[in-house]
């Protein structure tokens, strides 16, 4: 598989154990093509792998190419006030 963006896991060969979420993630994005899936949110404690999925998930599509368009946007640790922020410039 060609790496269209960095993994934070390094070489892809050590990415394991994820199958069934991965699967899982699959199976949703073929919905979004016919659009019946609804939004998906991951929650987990820190440092589970959430961001080496969501990457691996990225440049599994990527290199899909095929109706989804995947993005991947990582936001930095932050204080409350600072997504405040964030909705007001949303707003305009």
């Amino acid at each position: 598989m060609q790496i269209f963006l960095q993994e934070k896991i390094g070489n892809p060969a050590l990415f394991t154990g994820r199958k069934r979420e991965l699967y899982n993630l699959l199976h949703w994005v073929d919905g979004i093509k016919t659009e019946t899936s609804k939004s998906k949110a991951i929650i987990s404690r820190r440092k589970t792998g959430k961001s080496a999925v969501m990457q691996r998930l990225f440049n599994i599509l990527f290199a899909q190419n095929d109706q989804v368009i995947p993005f991947y946007f990582e936001i930095q640790k932050c204080a409350l006030a600072g997504f405040g922020q964030l909705g007001r410039l949303a707003d305009g």
